[in-house]
């Protein structure tokens, strides 16, 4: 795990390194939320990025933003870049969610802001089941339970 050293060395390097591992992820749902298609797809597809990296399959990444969480509660940089890192995968799913309930696609009355901090709320989840060395239900079952929740008719 190279990126834990990097940690306890110094707060500056770590936030640039948090950055590093973090905006691909935030890059990749962007993509998915601004491809063309059905925003069910791209939803989808959103997820399964957004779960597949905080599902544990990187052990160093899982280390790295579970220690940033914990120097946030004391350090004011870590805790504004976390927080803005979140909303941007929050309002990305936000947007594929609102257009989604304009078409009819999803359930009628959704509150797509409330919903995308829920399946942002459910990745983290899975990042610590990650750390724990998983959890009950898989992330993939997670993610299609959530798009399920989304759609008109469920």
């Amino acid at each position: 795990m190279p990126e834990v050293p990097a940690l306890l060395e110094s707060p500056g390097a770590a936030l640039e390194l948090l950055d590093k591992r973090i905006e691909p992820i935030v890059e990749a749902v962007a993509r998915a939320a601004r491809d063309a298609g059905s925003p069910a797809v791209r939803l989808e597809r959103a997820l399964e990025i957004l779960f597949g990296a905080y599902s544990g399959s990187d052990p160093g990444f899982s280390a790295l933003l579970l220690e940033g969480w914990v120097r946030a509660q004391r350090d004011k940089q870590y805790r504004l870049r976390l927080a803005w890192q979140r909303e941007q995968l929050r309002l990305l799913l936000q947007d594929i969610l609102a257009e989604g309930a304009v078409r009819g696609l999803f359930r009628s009355g959704l509150d797509t802001g409330a919903v995308a901090a829920v399946i942002v709320g459910a990745a983290e989840g899975c990042l610590l089941q990650a750390a724990m060395q998983g959890g009950a239900v898989s992330p993939a079952e997670l993610s299609r339970a959530l798009v399920a929740l989304t759609l008109r008719g469920a």
